[in-house]
């Protein structure tokens, strides 16, 4: 079975963009560390295992690799959405997503947490192939976690209203490519309403802890 991992939004500077995720929505977060020395991240936990994660790049242009220098200009117009992935029960699906789409189950770096671990990130189709067949159509990729206590989502937070569920995905594009896509049951199962017009998340609305609906509304990149 698959599920909603987390969503990432990009931001030019990433203490002014999550100061409006926050005031926008009043949930809790936390600092999540950097990514390749270049991509710095915070965390919104939503409620059942996903998360926004909020990445900027703070490498200086200079030394900035191919994939931040690429990032970066993604903001040029300011906040977009990047990309979404989903989340996979077994290594076996994993297995069959990478097949399905000619790539391959790959273990990389991740984020270096404040605390110095290194996480390490299972992922499908791989690398080389989440951009094309993926990202560039606002379509997820997937994510394998083998120890669910690790994800980010669990983690403590603070600053405001922890996320409880998710109650609504708006994604750009094609309902019948999303529905190949992802399948058939996860297409019915989470709360997806597709709309017209270029692919690409739009917006998650998220359930609070409190009890309120809040929800955080951006273009996407257009990859």
């Amino acid at each position: 079975m698959f599920h909603l991992d987390h969503l990432c939004l990009g931001v030019p500077d990433l203490d002014e963009g999550v100061r409006r995720v926050r005031e926008e929505t009043g949930l809790a977060s936390y600092y999540g560390g950097v990514i390749a020395g270049s991509i710095a991240s915070t965390i919104f936990p939503l409620g059942e295992d996903a998360y926004l994660e909020v990445e900027a790049v703070t490498a200086p242009a200079a030394v900035r690799d191919s994939g931040a220098a690429w990032f970066g200009r993604a903001l040029a117009d300011g906040d977009r959405w990047m990309f979404w992935s989903l989340r996979a029960d077994t290594l076996g699906e994993m297995e069959a997503v990478a097949q399905r789409f000619d790539g391959e189950v790959a273990r990389r770096q991740g984020r270096v947490q404040p605390d110095g671990t290194q996480r390490v990130i299972t992922t499908a189709p791989g690398p080389d192939r989440a951009f094309d067949t993926c990202w560039r159509r606002g379509l997820p990729n997937w994510f394998y976690r083998d120890d669910p206590a690790t994800n980010p989502a669990r983690s403590a937070a603070d600053h405001g209203d922890r996320g409880a569920g998710v109650t609504r995905l708006e994604v750009g594009g094609d309902a019948g490519e999303l529905r190949e896509h992802i399948g058939a049951g996860t297409f019915d199962r989470l709360p997806l309403e597709v709309v017209p017009g270029p692919p690409g998340m739009r917006a998650v609305t998220v359930r609070t802890a409190s009890g309120r609906e809040v929800t955080l509304r951006r273009d996407p990149a257009g990859l």
